[in-house]
């Protein structure tokens, strides 16, 4: 059985069968919760693979291609051994960034390269394509933000017409805060290391005070400034309440400056609750008995659907995909 878990969305390239595109986290099994003996592909466990897979998200029913073997890519980099040993590596919750190249589409892919369920060791990668559902296409262009690097925890981008480009990037393996990195070109990326403080931090007393997590790419507005989703992760073990484990948020960011931020969420945004959300407060139970994490939802995809409105493609119960549709209003 294959799980599929974070997804990130992007714009087919001109010529395309599909209306839409997926990279998407699956998992064959995970230890922690299910027996993993026999499985097919044991270097999709814990850790995960990517599938790129068309879909359409358009309309009352979106559907999406069936992951197998042959939409699993590696994105240029050397896939891990097949192997049942613990120190296998995988590739987790991918977020996929977009700019005009010419009259083609350039896809910015980051991605994190993890060891077992990504600790003690996770550095986001990159990997850059101008098609992205040819496999042998993918340029990996390795850490986003160099060898020498602190852990990093993924990173969602914001590539604008002119420089400087700017990267939220996670600094845990949960939930903690998010640190800024700046490029010039959207290949090489510099962590900000002017404050000793995270850019976004949890908010104690708030709905979000156990941390943070970055979200998908950044989005501009109707009004000139960005809209940042973001997640947050209470951790282990699970905390009962109406945040479940994962929670979805949002914040604008300036226009002018986007390492300003200008408005956060008083709310989640998204909180579990559907059945295969929440899957009973228990793994294994619910409508989904193989359900991975129960009380999920932590999105790394949004589509743009036009006057503020956008789709939040998520993970639930680190077994689903989920999407929901938001409307957004904000004038200063």
């Amino acid at each position: 059985m294959v799980y599929s878990l974070t997804t990130g969305w992007f714009p087919p390239p001109s010529g395309a069968a599909s209306a839409d595109g997926l990279v998407v986290r699956v998992v064959e099994c995970n230890a922690n919760h299910h027996s993993c003996a026999g499985v097919e592909h044991p270097e999709w466990s814990n850790a995960g693979a990517l599938a790129v897979v068309g879909a359409t998200l358009s309309g009352a029913a979106p559907s999406a291609e069936f992951v197998s073997a042959s939409n699993v890519s590696w994105m240029g980099a050397q896939p891990p051994p097949h192997g049942g040993s613990e120190a296998l590596w995988g590739f987790a919750d991918p977020r996929v960034a977009v700019r005009a190249r010419g009259a083609q589409i350039e896809y910015f892919l980051t991605f994190d390269n993890c060891t077992t369920n990504c600790f003690p060791r996770r550095t986001t990668m990159l990997s850059t394509t101008l098609d992205p559902f040819n496999a042998s296409a993918w340029a990996f262009r390795g850490p986003l933000l160099g060898a020498s690097a602190p852990y990093s925890a993924g990173a969602a981008l914001l590539l604008r017409a002119a420089p400087p480009h700017f990267a939220f990037v996670g600094d845990s393996d949960t939930a903690n805060a998010i640190n800024l990195a700046t490029s010039n070109d959207g290949y090489s990326w510099v962590l900000n290391t002017s404050s000793k403080a995270p850019w976004m931090s949890g908010r104690p007393g708030m709905w979000d005070e156990s941390g943070v997590a970055p979200g998908p790419q950044v989005e501009r507005l109707s009004s000139g400034d960005y809209l940042l989703v973001y997640n947050i992760d209470t951790g282990f073990p699970l905390k009962p309440g109406p945040l479940g484990r994962c929670s979805v948020g949002w914040a604008i960011l300036d226009g002018a400056d986007p390492a300003r931020i200008v408005a956060r969420a008083p709310a989640p945004l998204l909180t579990p609750v559907m059945p295969w959300e929440t899957c009973g407060g228990e793994a294994g139970k619910g409508p989904w008995p193989m359900c991975q994490e129960p009380e999920v939802v932590f999105s790394t995809g949004m589509k743009p659907l036009g006057g503020d409105k956008f789709l939040i493609i998520y993970g639930g119960a680190d077994s689903v995909v989920g999407v929901a549709t938001v409307a957004v209003t904000f004038s200063r």
